[in-house]
């Protein structure tokens, strides 16, 4: 098979025009120019010259929907381009026997669907703007109010300013509370040294007496280390029985030049 038709007078030349949607819905390209096909001697002078020039057009147009399809409005050289590449060169029409073509198209996008694609452009910029605000908003949570325990208050009580009076701490700690650190909550030393202590003192109370000797063993430590000035101790009951208890000693403390 060659790559060029018969002889060049038995070749017709029209003018094509025709509208090729994007993928982007509604809007279309707009295609103009010349279709060359080739008319086959056994068709020249009879009423299948018109069948010819009709399965070039339909040759033509399906080539130019195929490839303008998978484009965007705004991919308008992109798709001129290869557009170009695909009907420049002589086509060889596989359903009519001797049928050639080619065409020199030039594809626009008209004003009307310009204006549309635009709208389009900007209703997606805001969305995609408004994802990335939403996503940066979730990565500042998580770095800052997630990541500590003062900043999720401080967050909690600014997101409650204009109603502090239904401000609702039980729902902080339920809902906000645990997604502060790990998935388990961290407390601080002083924390776990206050619920061990408040364990201790649950754990004394079930026994009349415990209490009193446990504060006064800690007191006794307390005046052993020289702490127990100004401390708030608890009065004692006379009621109960008292300590009975020897003396602490303190050990002396060894020093590095010593060990």
């Amino acid at each position: 098979m060659t790559v060029r038709p018969g002889p060049w007078w038995r070749w017709r030349v029209g003018r094509f025009t025709a509208h090729w949607p994007t993928r982007l819905p509604g809007i279309r390209f707009f295609a103009s120019g010349t279709l060359t096909h080739l008319v086959p001697t056994r068709t020249a002078g009879t009423h299948h010259r018109a069948a010819a020039r009709a399965a070039a057009r339909l040759a033509l147009d399906e080539i130019g929907r195929s490839i303008v399809g998978q484009h965007q409005p705004e991919e308008l050289e992109h798709a001129r381009q290869k557009l170009t590449l695909a009907i420049s060169p002589w086509q060889y029409l596989n359903s009519q026997p001797g049928q050639w073509f080619r065409a020199r198209l030039t594809l626009q996008l008209p004003q009307q669907d310009a204006d549309l694609a635009q709208k389009h452009q900007n209703a997606l910029r805001d969305v995609e703007l408004q994802l990335a605000q939403d996503r940066l908003r979730r990565q500042e949570l998580a770095r800052t109010v997630c990541a500590d325990r003062d900043a999720a208050r401080l967050w909690w009580l600014e997101q409650h300013l204009d109603g502090l009076s239904a401000l609702d701490w039980a729902a902080f700690q339920d809902a906000i509370l645990p997604l502060v650190g790990t998935s388990v909550i961290e407390r601080t030393e002083a924390e776990r040294l206050a619920h061990t202590l408040l364990y201790i003192w649950e754990r004394l109370d079930s026994e009349p007496g415990r209490q009193t000797r446990f504060t006064a063993t800690a007191r006794r430590l307390f005046e052993q280390m020289g702490w127990a000035d100004g401390f708030p101790w608890p009065a004692t009951s006379d009621d109960l029985e008292p300590l009975q208890s020897s003396p602490i000693t303190a050990a002396p403390l060894t020093t590095e030049n010593e060990q």
